[in-house]
C-alpha cells in the first residue's frame, strides 16, 4: 500500500493553510492564513474562490457535517463549521454565507467538530474549555475546565464520551453526569493532536516528542512510534477505520490500524497543520504551512485469494496475477477504485457509480450494475451472492449483477454498520443491534419473513464481532461472537434455544475459513485453530480436536489477516506477514460429509489413524441427521472414550427409534435438539428424566408443569438430590409447589419403573 502525493500550486507567497475539509469526493475546501475559502478539484488541482471571511477571522479548524446517515438535515446537509483565533465558531454554508456566529471561548478556538449523527458540534480551546452545543449553536454544557489549553478533542463512537489533550495527558470525560474521568501521560512532550475511530474503537495521539502512539479505548497501550525529528502536528482516521494518516514536517505517513507503517512519504509541505480524508476513505488531503494543499491517493491496495492478487496499481487501473500461471490481467475501469473484495472466484469492484462483478474464469466481460446513492459504506462477499451496503439502502446481489432482495432487520441504521458488527452466509446475515449492543439480528435469507417477527440472539455482555461460518447446510449454520470480556462463543443460529457456549477465552482476533466449518483464533498471543468447533460442548473432545501453535516467531500482539485452505495468515505487530500450516484432514472429512460420503470419511480416518481426525469424525458423526451410529462407535473406540462407545451401545439396543436419534442427539451436545425429538414424539417422561440428569432442574419443573405431569417425580428427585448434597432448597418455584404436592415415595417409584418398561418394551 502506498500514498500517491501531489501538491497544489501556492495560494500566496508565504501564507499558511490551516485547514482543509471534503464537501464531496471529488472536491475540498480550504482555509488560508489570508482568510479566503477557495474549493479545489481533485482532478485538476485547480481552485476556485468561494468567500472570504472577514480580516480577524483567521481559520484554525473547519469540518463539513458528516454526510452519512443524516438525511434529516435537509438543506442542512453541506453545512461547514470554522472555528476562529476571536473565540468564536461560525456554521457557514457551502457558497461561503455565514449563516451563524457565536462566542464560545476566550482566546483562539482550536478544535471544532460535528458529533457523528450531525446533531451536535463540540469546541475546544486555549481558555481549557470544551463546550457542547447544538446544531443550531445553542450551548448545551460546559463538559471541561482546565487550566491548560485543549489543542485537540474529538467524540467517542457512541458520542457519549469526548476525549482531548491536557498537557502531557489524554483524558476521556463522559458526558454523563457524576462520573470520574479516565486520564493517562500520553506522550512526553505537549499533546498536539488527538483521533479516536468510530469504527476501531482505537485512539491516536500525536505531540511535541515527535513520536504517535495508539491506544485501546480504555487508554491501554498498543504501539509507540520511533521519533519522527519533528513535532506530529496532525492526525486523523479513516472512515473504515483500518488506516490512520500522521503528519509532520515534511512528512506524510500512512499507518495500520494497529500502528505499524504502511507508506511514508516527504513531500515538501512544511508542517502538515490539518488532515481530512474523504468519504469513500481513498484519499486524503493535508493543509500545509508553506501555502499548499496536499493530496494523496491510496494505491497498491491488495486483494488475495486462493491462488489470485488482485492490486489496485493506479487509481482507475487493477493488476490481477495468477501466480499458478503466472499471467496478468489489466482491468481498467472508466472511474477511480472505492473499494475491492476477491472471494469465492469473483473479483468485485466499486466506484463512485457503479459495481463490476469479475469472475476468475473470465475477465473480459464483468457484469456491471449502477449504484442506487453513489456511496457505498460496506461490502461482504459469500459464496453464493454479495452484500452492498449503501447511504440509504441494503442490496442482497447475485454475482450476475442481479439484485436478490433487500434485507432489512429492527432499528436499522446503516450508519451504525461496521465490518466487525455484521456477517455474510450463503442463507444467513447477522447484525449487531445499532442501540443495543448485546442483541443480533438474525435475518434468514432464503425467506420471505417479514421484519415484524424478527430472531434476536441475545447476550449477556456487548458484543465486539460477529461472524458467520460459510459452509454446511443452513440447519447447522454457526454465529460466532466476541464480546467485550474477549471471550469467544458459538452458537447454532437455527436451533430452538440458541445456546451459547463458550469456545474461548481471552481472544485478540478470529476468522472463520473462507470454505470450511474451522475456526482459527489469537489467544494469549498463540493460534487456536478448532478443527471441530462445535465439539466445545466437550473439552476433552475440544482439546483433541485443536491445534495449538505457539511460537516465538508470532511475536508480540500478532492477528489473524486470512484463513483460507490449509493455511492461517498472522499479522504480526511490525506488520510483516506469517503463514502457519494446518492438517488439510478435517477439510478433507468435511468435504466428504458434505457430500454424504460417510464411509470414505471412515476410511481416510481409518489411513491416518490420527487422534484429532477420529475427534472430528466421532463430533461430526453424532451431531449428523444421517444413520452413522457405527461410524461414531468406531471413531469413540479409535481414541479411547470407552465411556461412550458404550452409551452408543445402549443407544442401539433402545427399540424406540425417535429415543435413538434423542440420545445420539445428547451425546452430541445438543440437548434442545434431543428434548425436542422427546416431546415431539410424546415423551414427555423421558424429556424432563433427560433435563433432571443433566441437572437441568428449572427446564424439567417447566417442562412438567407445561404438561401437567410428574410434577411430584420432579419434587421427588430434587429433594433427593438436595438431600444427597446436604443443601436446602433455594428454588422458590420448587418451596412453593412443594407446600401443594403430596409426595408418595412408592408411588412415584412405581411410575418411574413403569416409565422404564415402557422404554424396553418399545
Amino acid at each position: 500500500m502506498k500514498l500517491k502525493v501531489s501538491l497544489t500550486e501556492k495560494i500566496e507567497q508565504n501564507v499558511p493553510v490551516t485547514c482543509v475539509g471534503w464537501s464531496s469526493t471529488e472536491e475540498v475546501f480550504s482555509i488560508s492564513d489570508d482568510n479566503q475559502i477557495l474549493s479545489w478539484s481533485v482532478s485538476t488541482n485547480q481552485p476556485t474562490k468561494i468567500a472570504k471571511l472577514g480580516n480577524d477571522m483567521f481559520a484554525t479548524d473547519m469540518q463539513f457535517v458528516p454526510r452519512f446517515g443524516t438525511n434529516n438535515l435537509g438543506k442542512n446537509s453541506d453545512l461547514v463549521l470554522v472555528t476562529t483565533v476571536d473565540g468564536r465558531f461560525h456554521i457557514i454554508n457551502r457558497t461561503g454565507r455565514i449563516e451563524r456566529s457565536v462566542e464560545a471561548h476566550k482566546g483562539a478556538v482550536l478544535v471544532g467538530q460535528w458529533s457523528g449523527d450531525g446533531t451536535s458540534l463540540l469546541t475546544a480551546g486555549e481558555d481549557g474549555f470544551v463546550k457542547v452545543w447544538s446544531r443550531s449553536g445553542m450551548l448545551r454544557s460546559t463538559v471541561v475546565n482546565s487550566d491548560a489549553s485543549v489543542y485537540s478533542a474529538c467524540w467517542s463512537p457512541d458520542n457519549q464520551s469526548i476525549a482531548y489533550t491536557n498537557g502531557k495527558c489524554v483524558i476521556i470525560k463522559q458526558l454523563a453526569p457524576n462520573t470520574k474521568p479516565l486520564k493517562w501521560k500520553a506522550h512526553e512532550g505537549l499533546v498536539l493532536c488527538l483521533a479516536w475511530s468510530a469504527t476501531s474503537d482505537i485512539i491516536i495521539s500525536g505531540g511535541e516528542d515527535c513520536k504517535y502512539r495508539v491506544w485501546d479505548s480504555q487508554g491501554r497501550p498498543m504501539f509507540s512510534s520511533v521519533h519522527h525529528g519533528h513535532p506530529i502536528t496532525s492526525i486523523a482516521w479513516s472512515p473504515l477505520g483500518d488506516l490512520f494518516a500522521v503528519g509532520s514536517f515534511n512528512t506524510l505517513r500512512l499507518c495500520d490500524y494497529s500502528g505499524w507503517s504502511r507508506a511514508l512519504e516527504k513531500p515538501q509541505s512544511g508542517s502538515i497543520y490539518k488532515i481530512a480524508w474523504s468519504n469513500d476513505g481513498t484519499q486524503l488531503a493535508g493543509a500545509c504551512a508553506n501555502g499548499h494543499v496536499c493530496f494523496a491517493h491510496v494505491v497498491e491496495r491488495h486483494a488475495h485469494f486462493l491462488n489470485f492478487s488482485a492490486t489496485v496499481s493506479e487509481r482507475k487501473l487493477v493488476t490481477v496475477k495468477n501466480v499458478l500461471d503466472d499471467t496478468t490481467e489489466f482491468l481498467e475501469l472508466p472511474e477511480r477504485v472505492i473499494q475491492m473484495l476477491l472471494r469465492y472466484s469473483h473479483l468485485v469492484i466499486t466506484t463512485p457509480t457503479q459495481c463490476y462483478i469479475y469472475s476468475t474464469n473470465n475477465w473480459n466481460t464483468p457484469f456491471i450494475f449502477d449504484l442506487k446513492d453513489g456511496v457505498v459504506a460496506h461490502l461482504e462477499l459469500a459464496e453464493k451472492h454479495m452484500l452492498l451496503i449503501e447511504k440509504n439502502t441494503v442490496g442482497l446481489y447475485s454475482y450476475q449483477g442481479k439484485l436478490v432482495g433487500n434485507p432489512r432487520w429492527p432499528n436499522m441504521r446503516l450508519e451504525a454498520v461496521r465490518a466487525p458488527f455484521i456477517a455474510l452466509s450463503n442463507d444467513i446475515l447477522a447484525v449487531r443491534d445499532a442501540n443495543d449492543p448485546k442483541a443480533i439480528h438474525i435475518v434468514d435469507l432464503t425467506s420471505n419473513r417479514s421484519p415484524e417477527t424478527p430472531t434476536i440472539i441475545h447476550h449477556g455482555l456487548p458484543v465486539l464481532q460477529v461472524a458467520l461460518d460459510q459452509q454446511g447446510p443452513t440447519a447447522n449454520r454457526i454465529l460466532a461472537l466476541l464480546d467485550k470480556s474477549r471471550d469467544l462463543y458459538i452458537v447454532l443460529v437455527k436451533s430452538n434455544g440458541r445456546t451459547l457456549t463458550k469456545l474461548g477465552r481471552k481472544i485478540d482476533s478470529f476468522k472463520w475459513n473462507a470454505t470450511t466449518t474451522i475456526l482459527a483464533a489469537i489467544q494469549d498471543a498463540q493460534l487456536i485453530v478448532w478443527y471441530c468447533p462445535t465439539a466445545a460442548f466437550n473439552s476433552k473432545l475440544l482439546q483433541l480436536c485443536s491445534l495449538h501453535y505457539d511460537s516465538p516467531e508470532l511475536g508480540r500482539n500478532p492477528r489473524i489477516n486470512d484463513f483460507v485452505g490449509n493455511s492461517v495468515s498472522i499479522r504480526r505487530a511490525d506488520g510483516s506477514l506469517i503463514n502457519v500450516p494446518i492438517s488439510p484432514y478435517p477439510e478433507l472429512i468435511y468435504k466428504k460429509i458434505h457430500e454424504n460420503k460417510w464411509t470414505e470419511a471412515l476410511d481416510l480416518c481409518r489411513s491416518v489413524n490420527s487422534d484429532m481426525a477420529w475427534a472430528c469424525l466421532a463430533v461430526l458423526a453424532t451431531q449428523s441427521n444421517s444413520e452413522t451410529v457405527d461410524i461414531a462407535e468406531e471413531a469413540f473406540a479409535n481414541i479411547n472414550h470407552y465411556e461412550k462407545v458404550f452409551y452408543i451401545q445402549f443407544i442401539k439396543s433402545l427399540k424406540s427409534k425417535p429415543e435413538q436419534k434423542a440420545h445420539l442427539a445428547l451425546l452430541g451436545g445438543k440437548t434442545e435438539e434431543a428434548e425436542s425429538i422427546l416431546l415431539h414424539n410424546g415423551m414427555v417422561f423421558q424429556a424432563i428424566y433427560v433435563n433432571i440428569n443433566l441437572h437441568n432442574w428449572q427446564r424439567a419443573l417447566d417442562l412438567a408443569t407445561k404438561h401437567k405431569t410428574h410434577i411430584d417425580t420432579v419434587l421427588y428427585l430434587r429433594e433427593k438430590y438436595l438431600e444427597s448434597l446436604g443443601k436446602a432448597e433455594n428454588n422458590n418455584k420448587y418451596s412453593s409447589l412443594r407446600e401443594t404436592t403430596v409426595i408418595d415415595p412408592e408411588k412415584i417409584e412405581e411410575k418411574i419403573a413403569a416409565e422404564q418398561r415402557r422404554k424396553l418394551s418399545h
